[in-house]
C-alpha cells in the first residue's frame, strides 16, 4: 500500500513540476516578447513630408476603451483569425488625430480605408465626419477607398472628396431595424411560466418572454424613431455628396422595384449600380487608387507615404493634460448597463460609479462635472443611488452637465435627469421612462418529471420560489411595487426637469425618443457634442481657464502591469482554433438578448432598461 501511495505521490510531483515548468516557460517567453514589443514602440516614428494620415480602423469606435483583460485577449486570439482581431478606437482620440493632422505641415491629406471598421454609433461617425469637413477646409484632400462599403462605413466615407469602390465591390445600405427573438412558445414547451410586472405601454423588454411577436404599440414607437434615424442618415449622405454626383434619396433608400430596375440597368453589376446612382465617384482597384493618389500628390517614390492612425496617435500629446490648476472640470464616463454594487468598467455599478462622483465631490479643485452617459439603463435602485450622488454634487455648488452619447435611456435617463444641463446628439436614443420586473416559475416543468415542491413556512411570503407556482395575491403585491417605482421615476424626472408629473407621463410610458424629440419635449436642454457639454459646464461654473480631469476606476499597479504584459505578448500564440462565423453570430444574438437576465441584480427586482436602444 505504501509503495502504491509513494508511486502516486511521485506521479503527482512530476505532474506538478511539469505544470510549473510550462507555466514559467510561457511566462518568461511572454515577458521576452513584451520587452521586445516595448523596444519596438520606443522607436521614433518619422513622418515624411506629404504623408497621408491613413485611417485604417480594424475594429470598433467606442466611447471608452475596455480595460485590458488577459482572459478576453486570450479568447479573442484563439477564436479569431489574424484579420478579425477586434481593436477599439476611442472616439475623442480619433477626433484629436484628425484635428492635429489638419494643422500638421507634414500631413497632406487623409486616406480613409474602412474595410475593417466593424462598428461605430451614428453620432460617433458624424462627429468624425464633422472633423473631416473641418480638415478639408485647410485645403487638404480626403479620399475613401474600399472593396465594399457597409452602411456605417459608407456614412463615414461620404465625407471624403472622392469615394472609390472596387470594380467587383458593392455598397450595402439596408436601413435601420429592430428585430428581436421571441421565446414564448419555447417557454411554453419547457413549461416555464414567466410572471411579468411593468408600467408603460411601450416598455417592451418583457415581450419576447410573453409573446411570439412584437406588439403593435412597440412597432409604432420603434418605427417612429427608426424613421428619424434613417432620415438623418439619408440627409447627411445627400448633403455630403450633392456637389460631386447625382445622388438622390432613391439612390440611398430605393424600393425593391426601384432597386431591381436600376440593378438590371447595371447588368447585375453591384459596383456599376453604385456608380450609376451616385453612391461612389469611381471604380478602381486598390492599386489603381493608390497610383492615382501618387499622381495627385506628385509622388516620385515607388510607395505612397502613409502614416497609420495608430502610429500617428503615438506622436500626439496626451488628450487631456492636467496642469494642477485650481479650476478643473471632471469628466466621468458612464458606459454600459447599470447594475447594483461594484462593477468593472464595462458596466455602471451603483456603488463603484458613486465612488467616482464622490471623488469629484471631495476634490476642491473640481468646480464642475461632465458625466458622459452611454447606457440603456438597468437597475432602478442603482440608478437612484447614482442620482443621489449627483444631487450631492449640486448641493456642494458643483455644476453637473449630462452629455448623452448614442444612448441614455431608462436608467441612463434617470441619472441624466438630475443634471443642471443635459446635452444630447440628434441621434441619441433616450427617454424610455418606465419600470418592469420579471419572475419565472418552473413548477410545471418539474411536475412533468415527477418532481414536486411541498413543505411549511412561517409566513405566506416564504412560499416565493422558482420551483413553486406564484401566489396571485403576491403577484398583485409585486405589481403594486412596480407601479410605485414608475411613480418614483416620474417624480425624479419632474423634479429634475421642472415639469409636472402629468407632463412627464405624456412622454413616458417606456417610449423611446431621439435627441431631436427629447429636445422638443424638454427632456434635454441642447443638441450637441461632448465638447459642447464641457463648454456648457465651464459657462455654468463661470470658468474662463480650466483643466479637464478624467476620473475613472484605477487598476492596481500589479493588475495593470500583468494585463499589459499578457495582452501585448499574447500575439505569439498560434491561430490554431478557427470559429464558425455564422454559428458565432447566431449564438451571439441569442446570448446578447438573454445575458442581461443573468446580470440583473436590483435588490428589489425593479428595472429601467431599454433593450432596443442599440443601433449602428
Amino acid at each position: 500500500m505504501k509503495r502504491i501511495l509513494s508511486l502516486f505521490k511521485g506521479i503527482f510531483r512530476l505532474i506538478n513540476f511539469t505544470r510549473l515548468l510550462i507555466i514559467n516557460a510561457i511566462f518568461f517567453l511572454l515577458l521576452a516578447v513584451f520587452i521586445f514589443a516595448l523596444n519596438i514602440e520606443d522607436e521614433q516614428i518619422i513622418i515624411a513630408d506629404g504623408s497621408l494620415l491613413h485611417l485604417n480602423f480594424k475594429g470598433n469606435i467606442v466611447e471608452q476603451k475596455t480595460p485590458i483583460d488577459f482572459a478576453s485577449e486570450l479568447s479573442n486570439q484563439l477564436f479569431a483569425s489574424n484579420d478579425s482581431v477586434i481593436q477599439e478606437y476611442q472616439i475623442d482620440e480619433v477626433l484629436q488625430s484628425i484635428n492635429f493632422a489638419q494643422h500638421d505641415p507634414k500631413i497632406s491629406g487623409i486616406l480613409l480605408e474602412l474595410e475593417g471598421l466593424n462598428s461605430a454609433s451614428i453620432n460617433h461617425l458624424q462627429d468624425i465626419g464633422k472633423a473631416i469637413n473641418e480638415f478639408k477646409q485647410s485645403g487638404k484632400s480626403v479620399t475613401a477607398i474600399a472593396d465594399n462599403y457597409s452602411q456605417g462605413q459608407y456614412l463615414l466615407a461620404s465625407y471624403a472628396d472622392e469615394v472609390i469602390l472596387s470594380p467587383q465591390g458593392m455598397v450595402l445600405l439596408q436601413g435601420y431595424s429592430v428585430y428581436r427573438l421571441y421565446f414564448k412558445e419555447a417557454l411554453d414547451k419547457m413549461l416555464i411560466t414567466p410572471h411579468v410586472f411593468k408600467v408603460g405601454t411601450y416598455k417592451s423588454f418583457v415581450e419576447p418572454f410573453t409573446d411570439n411577436k412584437m406588439s403593435e404599440e412597440s412597432k409604432i414607437a420603434n418605427k417612429h424613431w427608426l424613421n428619424q434615424l434613417w432620415k438623418n442618415y439619408i440627409d447627411t449622405i445627400i448633403a455630403q455628396r450633392k456637389d460631386t454626383t447625382n445622388i438622390t434619396e432613391q439612390s440611398i433608400s430605393p424600393t425593391l422595384a426601384q432597386l431591381k430596375s436600376a440593378f438590371l440597368e447595371a447588368g447585375g453589376n453591384t459596383a456599376l449600380y453604385a456608380k450609376n446612382v451616385g453612391l461612389i465617384d469611381s471604380l478602381q482597384t486598390r492599386s489603381e487608387a493608390i497610383s492615382s493618389l501618387k499622381q495627385q500628390l506628385k509622388e516620385t517614390n515607388n510607395e505612397l507615404a502613409l502614416v497609420s492612425y495608430s502610429d500617428y496617435q503615438l506622436t500626439l500629446p496626451d488628450l487631456y493634460q492636467v496642469n494642477d490648476g485650481n479650476d478643473q472640470i471632471a469628466l466621468i464616463h458612464a458606459n454600459g448597463e447599470i447594475l447594483a454594487g461594484n462593477q468593472k468598467n464595462t458596466a455602471i455599478g451603483g456603488t463603484s460609479f458613486s465612488k467616482l462622483l464622490t471623488t469629484a465631490l471631495n476634490d476642491d479643485k473640481v468646480k464642475a462635472v461632465v458625466i458622459r452617459i452611454d447606457s440603456p439603463g438597468g437597475s432602478a435602485f442603482a440608478s437612484e443611488q447614482i442620482r443621489q450622488q449627483i444631487l450631492a454634487l449640486k448641493k456642494a455648488d458643483k455644476k453637473v452637465v449630462a452629455s448623452m452619447g448614442s444612448v441614455a435611456a431608462s436608467g441612463g435617463y434617470w441619472i441624466a435627469s438630475a443634471a443642471d444641463h443635459i446635452i444630447a446628439t440628434p441621434t441619441t436614443l433616450t427617454g424610455s421612462i418606465g419600470i418592469f420586473g420579471m419572475f419565472a416559475s418552473a413548477d410545471k416543468a418539474l411536475n412533468k418529471f415527477g418532481i414536486y415542491n411541498d413543505g411549511v413556512g412561517t409566513s405566506e411570503l416564504s412560499t416565493l420560489s422558482p420551483t413553486r407556482a406564484l401566489n396571485p395575491e403576491l403577484a398583485d403585491i409585486i405589481q403594486i411595487g412596480i407601479e410605485s417605482g414608475y411613480q418614483q421615476f416620474l417624480q425624479v424626472v419632474a423634479e429634475g426637469r421642472n415639469l409636472t408629473i402629468e407632463e412627464v407621463d405624456k412622454v413616458a410610458q417606456g417610449r423611446v425618443w431621439t435627441g431631436v424629440d427629447a429636445k422638443t419635449f424638454n427632456l434635454v436642454d441642447q443638441l450637441g457634442t461632448l465638447d459642447d457639454a464641457i463648454t456648457a459646464a465651464a459657462e455654468l461654473a463661470e470658468l474662463n481657464q480650466y483643466d479637464i480631469k478624467i476620473i475613472e476606476e484605477q487598476l492596481s499597479t500589479k493588475d495593470q502591469l500583468m494585463n499589459e504584459l499578457l495582452s501585448v505578448s499574447i500575439n505569439i500564440l498560434p491561430q490554431s482554433v478557427q470559429a464558425n462565423n455564422l454559428f458565432i453570430e447566431t449564438f451571439n444574438k441569442i446570448e446578447k438578448q438573454t445575458a442581461i437576465l443573468t446580470k440583473f441584480n436590483d435588490p428589489q427586482g425593479k428595472y429601467a432598461y431599454c433593450p432596443m436602444c442599440f443601433v449602428e
